[in-house]
């Protein structure tokens, strides 16, 4: 898997740039509505997290999808994690030759695929400890030079 592109900001500390070197300028966040796409569960963490993120200054118009998506993950972790909260991690089954055996209880690997997926949400919005130190704020946003002509 190939690696992803460093950020201009770490480039620019350890004297890596060659040439031109150019930084995409995303627009900061203009607003904190989320996307109709996520469901009402997921619409409970997205006031939280896009604040978290917008205190950061991370969080770009762009990113709303991906905070989406990140709000559903979140969601399907807490949920598979209740249901093996309250049924257990495994349940009994019984063979054709009447057997008992014990088998995971089907939302393990929902909570644990959840998990791998949220962690990888959050380490691209630098939520987790070692990611945090590799991301850099966006830019705030400029104040329009004609507002001041069109009152």
């Amino acid at each position: 898997m190939p690696r992803k592109p460093k950020p201009h900001a770490l480039k620019v500390v350890s004297g890596t740039t060659r040439g031109k070197s150019t930084e995409a300028t995303p627009a900061r966040l203009s607003g904190t509505t989320p996307p109709a796409f996520i469901s009402d569960r997921a619409r409970a963490h997205w006031p939280a997290l896009a604040d978290l993120l917008a205190d950061m200054g991370v969080l770009g118009d762009g990113d709303l999808t991906a905070l989406g998506l990140l709000c559903e993950t979140l969601t399907e972790y807490l949920e598979a994690r209740d249901t093996v909260a309250r049924d257990g991690a495994t349940y009994e089954a019984t063979t054709e030759a009447g057997a008992v055996m014990y088998r995971a209880h089907p939302a393990v690997a929902q909570r644990n695929d959840a998990a791998r997926r949220l962690q990888s949400l959050l380490a691209e919005f630098g939520l987790t400890p070692s990611a945090r130190a590799k991301v850099s704020g966006l830019p705030d946003l400029r104040d329009d030079p004609a507002a001041g002509y069109f009152k």
